[in-house]
């Protein structure tokens, strides 16, 4: 009798490749096309490791509510669809041991707002509006133009996008 290979035997469940680090976590929220509440799940989930097919994630104590079975569950599909394999995820509780996508998010806004205000002040049309008609910039008003156009990269900051009150005239 002819001896032949054995018959692969199917893998109950492909591994998937490792999220590395913070970054790689970050990276993958940003792409994830995740919407609406498993977004925000993501988005305060903060990296702590992964290992042999669990994904472990660190959710403050405030952003518990975003843990349901159903949110979880759809996270780790996600993850699955963008590792390329099956990921189990386990949350720990208590303060986030990294950066979140939600922390990293507001900290570039906050930059790409202080940038857009700077920016519109230091223009020599505004600087001229300000001293010849004491005018003011309402610094609320001023929107990083990749804001107002909904980019989320920032791209495309300019002058421009305030509002120069000349309070003389008593014009808004």
């Amino acid at each position: 009798p002819s001896m032949s290979a054995p018959a692969p035997t199917p893998a109950a469940a492909e591994p998937a490749l490792l999220v590395t680090d913070t970054e790689h976590w970050l990276s993958l929220v940003a792409r994830s096309g995740l919407r609406g509440p498993v977004k925000l799940l993501a988005e305060h989930a903060a990296y702590v490791g992964h290992a042999d097919g669990v994904l472990r994630l660190s959710l403050a104590m405030e952003h518990e509510h975003l843990k349901s079975p159903s949110l979880v569950l759809q996270l780790g599909d996600a993850m699955a669809r963008l590792l390329g394999g099956n990921v189990q995820l386990r949350f720990e509780s208590g303060p986030t041991r990294g950066e979140t996508a939600n922390v990293r998010n507001s900290r570039e806004r906050d930059a790409r707002q202080a940038g857009a205000e700077q920016g519109f002040v230091a223009d020599p049309a505004i600087q001229r509006l300000v001293q010849v008609h004491g005018a003011q910039v309402v610094p609320e008003s001023v929107r990083p133009l990749g804001d107002a156009l909904g980019l989320r990269d920032g791209s495309g900051v300019e002058v421009g996008q305030g509002v120069v009150v000349d309070t003389h005239a008593g014009l808004h």
